[in-house]
């Protein structure tokens, strides 16, 4: 039921359920008061519930922050983003935004109630993270401006936290043929991060392919999709970008690990017979369930963790160095772009000036020999 009429005193009021508590999960409730009748009341009452249920329903302007960003992610913002986004923005409004200011009522808040927001989690959170909130609290209260319940966006006149950018590690070729070897002795990392080292992949991209996109007879995969963790549950997404789906050919050598791999694949499933779960996937767990992005990025942080030859890098920085030694053998930029999907060249060349620039000595070298070197 979305509500009811109620008497108060000699007049009537209605009740309406607008949507549950994010952090009690009862119900929460309008209450719209000084009808004369009952009739009227219940009259008000219909036309109400149907704007509910239609998402025409207009919040009145003295609710306090908590039911404004919930009544704005659910009936605005979640059909507008991707699975993944909404889900890291309800728990942003859960687990921080509503605790913190929750009560706030929306027509009184602040810059300097956001500043002190700010401030306070910039203790214990990161600058992206808090940046990420900071995009919300932009965001939403953007569109109660333009919806006419505040007369100005009060976090215009606060600056965004600043996002300490994590500097790329690229491993040098004596490094990776180190990782390489250390790879050989664990079998869960092993052709996985072969892979990313030969290819450059995204770590959903590679999570999510399956042996329908490998061609192992042509010698080529196709990237088509993209493995991500949406609260409990694991779905596919399209490709970063257009770019991103892209063929690429396999080296040999990479043929020769794959088919080896697959042979190994097929022997988990005939052990694990009826409780295998064949997903297809290349890459998954022994009973062929999917990875989770996460836990494989831990597997491998463990990994480097316990060798202490081998430099702290995050996995991220393997596509970094896939780009890096591509660049480094001057293999053409458009080419290199091509094979990690990025949607245009420019993005290459601003990631990587630097390694362009550290081959300039090399190519003035060259030219030097070209024009001046004595036959």
């Amino acid at each position: 039921m979305r509500g009811h009429v109620r008497k108060r005193g000699k007049k009537w009021a209605i009740v309406l359920d607008v949507g549950t508590d994010p952090q009690t999960g009862k119900r929460k409730q309008r209450w719209f008061s000084g009808y004369a009748t009952k009739r009227d009341a219940e009259k008000d009452l219909a036309e109400k519930i149907n704007e509910v249920e239609n998402g025409t329903f207009v919040m009145p302007k003295n609710i306090n922050i908590s039911e404004y960003l919930v009544y704005w992610f659910e009936r605005y913002a979640e059909s507008r983003l991707s699975p993944n986004t909404a889900y890291s923005y309800r728990v942003v409004i859960d687990k921080h935004l509503i605790p913190a200011i929750g009560d706030i009522e929306l027509q009184k808040l602040r810059p300097i109630d956001i500043q002190q927001y700010y401030d306070e989690k910039g203790e214990v959170l990161s600058g992206k993270t808090l940046l990420q909130h900071h995009n919300i609290f932009r965001r939403s209260l953007d569109y109660a401006f333009r919806m006419q319940l505040i007369k100005r966006n009060p976090v215009v006149a606060v600056s965004a936290p600043k996002k300490s950018k994590y500097k790329a590690r690229a491993l040098t070729l004596d490094e990776v043929k180190l990782l390489i070897d250390k790879l050989r002795y664990n079998d869960f990392l092993n052709v996985p991060i072969n892979i990313v080292l030969a290819l450059g992949l995204r770590r959903g991209e590679l999570l999510a392919l399956k042996w329908e996109d490998v061609d192992l007879d042509e010698g080529i995969i196709t990237i088509q999709r993209n493995l991500v963790r949406v609260g409990n549950e694991l779905m596919f997404k399209d490709p970063k970008t257009e770019t991103s789906n892209r063929k690429l050919k396999l080296s040999p050598t990479l043929l020769t690990i794959l088919k080896e791999h697959r042979k190994k694949q097929l022997e988990h499933k005939i052990a694990f017979a009826a409780l295998y779960q064949d997903n297809d996937f290349i890459f998954c767990r022994e009973n062929g369930e999917p990875i989770n992005p996460s836990s494989f990025s831990h597997r491998f942080g463990d990994f480097v963790r316990r060798h202490d030859d081998l430099p702290n890098i995050r996995l991220h920085d393997l596509r970094h160095t896939n780009a890096t030694l591509m660049l480094q053998q001057n293999i053409a930029p458009k080419i290199a772009s091509a094979r990690l999907g990025h949607s245009n060249i420019s993005i290459t060349l601003d990631l990587y000036s630097h390694v362009l620039f550290d081959m300039e000595e090399k190519t003035a070298n060259l030219m030097d020999d070209i024009l001046y070197k004595v036959k």
